[in-house]
């Protein structure tokens, strides 16, 4: 008699997981604007994988909206042990991961829904942008897909990066849509090679979120186009200084060292204050020329050595929130982050490798958070505007270390 095996994942509360959906279509409907376009899933249930693009916290919403019964989202263990309603959200199916670490346990578990015929849903982006605009989907998350023997899904959104952009202080209602389609059968992407693999799930869940509202022409507005973006372009496209460009009025972004100043309107394209053009239009654009900027300096100064003062804290997981449990001085160089100072009451010295981390969780003029083992940092430091610029760094150190190991392949 063949023993079953014990589920490493629990099935979602079908009344709990009715009552999200139903949160979410009010939310979708009398809040957010969302329009369905299409659901190839609607009425439907088993096995598949719906992958989807992420522009924003809220891309959830539209997702339950759409997503079929008993579907299991994929989130980050972070987000999952810090939310009050964590427990709710395990007994709707969701399942905790680590952030661009999938451990062979995360895999087994995502492996096991499918396996029971249940849907699983996973936003492979990893971390919602900051710019507007996507980055591109490993070769290994292609793996993996064909690992998973399932039908591919596409849950592809529009309109909640410019609802709720991750650097803003308040959202602004516009027009929301998302369509669920059908990428491919499991037998059609099993019969792709890795690499074409890789190319159809990019094309699918690629973005730019200024460039499809310029076209779109949906309206966003509030007064308060650009206030938190300053902290994503902290870098100045004319002068070239950091950490110079500042808030006027609202809706206007201006360098105090060259006087350089921008102005974005309800569709969230950038026009000059002045005669002539910006040099940047679209921020996703600015965003990029800052990132190749911090990379082609790492790459001339691997050298390089950061360090600032900062609040510890970490999960309290009883409370489901971040606690501050002490402060030190974190330094950054090409390999490693080292935490330096009293936590707990105690001094913590440790260093944190780096080379496994293309990106971190992070909030533009806040906080990053660092994993080391099961333990999860949120750091705060003094002075929270340089928080953009380490993210920049770090993944300028992952890239150049990829690129250096297939040099030598």
């Amino acid at each position: 008699m063949k023993k079953k095996s014990k589920k490493s994942f629990r099935h979602p509360n079908r009344f709990l997981f009715s009552i999200a959906k139903g949160i979410s279509r009010f939310l979708c409907r009398f809040i957010y604007n969302v329009e369905v376009v299409r659901n190839d899933l609607k009425g439907k249930t088993g096995r598949c994988v719906i992958i989807a693009n992420h522009e924003s916290i809220i891309d959830v919403l539209p997702g339950y909206v759409v997503a079929p019964a008993k579907t299991h989202f994929v989130v980050s263990k972070a987000m999952m042990q810090s939310l009050p309603i964590a427990p709710l959200m395990e007994m709707c199916g969701a399942i905790g991961k680590n952030q661009f670490q999938t451990s062979a346990l995360d895999m087994r578990r995502m492996k096991a829904v499918l396996d029971h015929d249940e849907p699983l849903m996973l936003y492979p982006a990893g971390l919602m942008t900051e710019s507007g605009s996507s980055t591109p989907i490993p070769l290994a998350t292609a793996k993996v897909l064909k690992w998973f023997k399932a039908d591919v899904y596409v849950a592809r959104v529009n309109g909640t990066y410019l609802t709720n952009p991750k650097w803003a202080r308040v959202k602004r209602r516009g027009k929301i849509t998302i369509e669920l389609y059908k990428l491919a059968s499991k037998e059609e992407f099993s019969a792709l090679s890795d690499e074409e693999a890789e190319a159809l799930v990019n094309e699918h869940l690629s973005f730019d979120a200024y460039r499809h509202n310029e076209e779109e022409k949906i309206y966003y507005k509030n007064g308060d186009n650009v206030e938190g973006l300053e902290h994503v372009l902290y870098m100045c496209p004319s002068c070239k200084s950091e950490h110079t460009m500042w808030v006027r009025g609202r809706n206007k972004l201006c360098c105090e060292n060259c006087g350089y100043t921008v102005k974005s309107d309800n569709y969230g394209i950038l026009s000059l204050v002045g005669d002539g053009d910006p040099i940047y239009k679209y921020p996703s654009d600015w965003h990029a020329f800052i990132e190749e900027s911090v990379y082609d300096f790492v790459k001339e100064h691997p050298n390089f050595f950061y360090q600032t003062r900062a609040e510890i804290h970490a999960i309290n997981e009883k409370k489901h929130r971040y606690e501050r449990i002490g402060q030190g001085m974190i330094s950054f160089d090409f390999n490693k982050f080292v935490m330096d100072g009293i936590v707990n009451g105690e001094p913590y010295v440790e260093e944190i490798p780096t080379h496994a981390f293309p990106i971190l969780p992070f909030r533009p003029g806040a906080y990053f958070e660092i994993q080391h083992g099961e333990s999860i940092y949120r750091i705060i430091p003094d002075n929270p505007t340089i928080v953009m610029k380490w993210i920049f760094t770090l993944k300028a150190t992952f890239r150049l270390k990829h690129e250096d190991e297939e040099k030598y392949k």
